[in-house]
């Protein structure tokens, strides 16, 4: 968004007698244009959660006979502050003490959750129907399947109108490759930003008539770099911390099959495991099945084929080596001192912890009790830990 544009729709947030008031506009998007349907200040208990490649959500309460009430309709555009949704959900609960109704939807990554990746050779009801396989930058991969789903495909009616693809950058792993059928469009997404630390980005345009999506590399703010921020309590940036150690969702031995052969009478499989990692023993081996997408393999290249498939599938499946502290609210605030998807340091001398990882999520809440962020730090290559909590009180 230009800076013209940030001007003109910029949000405000203020307080009276304990109460959060936060902006919310309302938009229909009708032949090109985005129609300003509604500027309020009187929803309350706001959340709306911003992450850096999967879907996110939005919700909030408004007073059933409070003024615009009926501007609340699903497919309608929302904005608050710097979030951008699509209400999808209205519950409305009336009563002697309540008359409210609840607000709900997803961010625009969301939308990518309501369709698949359809191969360019599927032509109609009944078709024969390869893979549809691309190789580039992480980013031109990325791009390529929503430009060929819901950019401009074909068919009129699963492009996305108000959607502009942002062009190529040569961003993330030069030698990306995927295989993709009838896989789910926001999936892919994920997988593809997660394993290249980018993140997706969705910059509202209002005045321009469409959204533009993206993908960014993400912002180095590590103890070695120009703008070090460093999560430690000896610092006082957080003032509480706490690590969490699982592995219900891990898995370190996998048997990978090319997907739609299980139920053939043979199938190609290979064993991996991940790179620079032994062959787990006894107690410690956890194993899967992955049936992973990937054309014919050529002969002589089964295993490679295979395998830049099951790297991706792997990223599902990772111990969790979680922090979670609280933050020093005078020091450090999202959007101000960081962002999503940003790098930083992590600390606890007393622990020996020390972990270079990115910011994959912040959730925003305004309600009476005061404003509540709280940020997920995710594993990416520059470190371990799977998960940092932060949470910011300010009543």
């Amino acid at each position: 968004m230009s800076r013209g544009t940030q001007k003109k729709f910029a949000f405000l947030l203020f307080s009276r007698k304990g109460e959060i008031f936060i902006e919310i506009r309302v938009f229909e998007y009708i032949d090109d244009e985005f129609i300003p349907r509604l500027v309020t200040y009187t929803a309350v208990n706001v959340r709306y959660k911003l992450h850096a490649y999967e879907p996110s959500d939005f919700s909030f309460d408004f007073p059933i006979n409070e003024f615009g009430a009926n501007e609340f309709k699903r497919n309608r555009f929302i904005l608050i502050e710097n979030f951008i949704g699509i209400i999808k959900n209205i519950k409305k609960n009336a009563g002697i003490e309540i008359n409210m109704m609840n607000v709900s939807g997803v961010d625009i990554k969301g939308l990518l959750t309501q369709f698949i990746i359809v191969p360019p050779d599927f032509s109609g009801v009944q078709s024969l129907v390869g893979f549809d396989t691309v190789s580039g930058f992480t980013d031109e991969c990325i791009k390529y399947y929503w430009r060929n789903n819901i950019g401009e495909h074909a068919k009129p009616e699963r492009r996305l109108e108000f959607i502009t693809i942002a062009e190529n950058k040569g961003l993330g792993k030069p030698d990306e490759e995927y295989s993709a059928r009838f896989n789910r469009l926001s999936d892919v997404t994920a997988e593809l930003a997660k394993g290249a630390n980018l993140v997706v980005a969705a910059y509202p345009q209002i005045l321009l008539g469409h959204i533009l999506l993206d993908v960014k590399e993400p912002e180095d703010r590590t103890a070695s770099s120009t703008k070090p921020l460093i999560f430690s309590l000896d610092l006082k940036t957080v003032l509480q911390m706490e690590h969490i150690q699982e592995i219900s969702s891990y898995k370190n031995a996998f048997y990978s099959s090319q997907s739609g052969n299980q139920f053939g009478d043979e199938a190609l499989t290979m064993f991996y495991t991940r790179d620079g990692e032994t062959e787990p023993e006894g107690l410690e081996r956890y194993e899967i099945l992955l049936n992973v997408s990937v054309e014919t393999p050529e002969p002589g290249n089964e295993y490679e084929e295979i395998r830049l498939q099951a790297v991706h599938a792997m990223q599902n499946y990772e111990a969790v080596d979680a922090l979670n502290a609280k933050t020093n609210f005078t020091q450090l605030r999202y959007g101000l001192d960081y962002s999503v998807g940003d790098f930083v340091t992590v600390q606890n001398i007393e622990w020996g912890v020390e972990a270079d990882i990115q910011i994959t999520a912040v959730e925003i809440s305004e309600s009476a009790n005061g404003r509540i962020e709280t940020v997920t730090l995710g594993t990416g290559e520059k470190g371990y830990i799977r998960q940092l909590r932060t949470e910011i009180n300010n009543i």
